[in-house]
């Protein structure tokens, strides 16, 4: 049983990095999970990814459950998820208390810009490497490419969850 304290810790670390959700978080879980405390590889971290992808709720929240409980049991999926969350939660009561009150503040927009791009660079990175886990070859990186493409062409007739189940229809036949 992995300490509750260090998994705590780690998905506290995890849940305060967070902000932008979902994408950004990845590479953050795999820098605390997988390269820091080696809990679990990269991939059994890309599958709970993937499983905490298909599962409704935010990915963070899915994946320190998924993770939590692989690690500790029960005891460890609750202390996971109530780390992972509890930064939003506190950050909702500070910012609701200040937000009149700063609303118009041009270093404050200026700031938020500034945490946008880096939050995008998280979102490069995390296609990076969760790409470089899962693109073995051509047909992997065709496959994806199109995918991608019709999400981006048909973005508002086109629900992900076709593309998705289309590309694991293609992956029963491919492969």
């Amino acid at each position: 049983m992995k300490s509750l304290l260090n998994l705590f810790i780690s998905f506290m670390i995890i849940g305060i990095g967070a902000y932008g959700g979902g994408l950004v978080t990845i590479p953050l879980i795999q820098h605390e999970i997988v390269t820091k405390n080696h809990w679990l590889a990269f991939d059994e971290i890309a599958e709970i990814f993937a499983i905490a992808q298909m599962t409704p709720g935010p990915i963070a929240v899915n994946t320190a459950t998924f993770t939590g409980f692989r690690l500790s049991g029960i005891l460890g999926a609750v202390v996971a998820t109530s780390a992972v969350i509890l930064p939003s939660i506190l950050i909702l009561l500070l910012v609701t208390a200040l937000i009149n009150r700063f609303k118009g503040n041009k270093y404050l927009r200026r700031f938020r810009h500034g945490i946008q791009l880096g939050v995008l660079s998280l979102i490069f990175f995390a296609v990076w490497t969760y790409g470089s886990g899962v693109i073995k070859g051509w047909i992997d990186l065709g496959i994806a490419m199109v995918a991608f493409v019709l999400l981006v062409v048909f973005e508002r007739k086109l629900h992900p969850i076709i593309v998705i189940l289309s590309c694991g229809v293609l992956g029963i036949i491919i492969f």
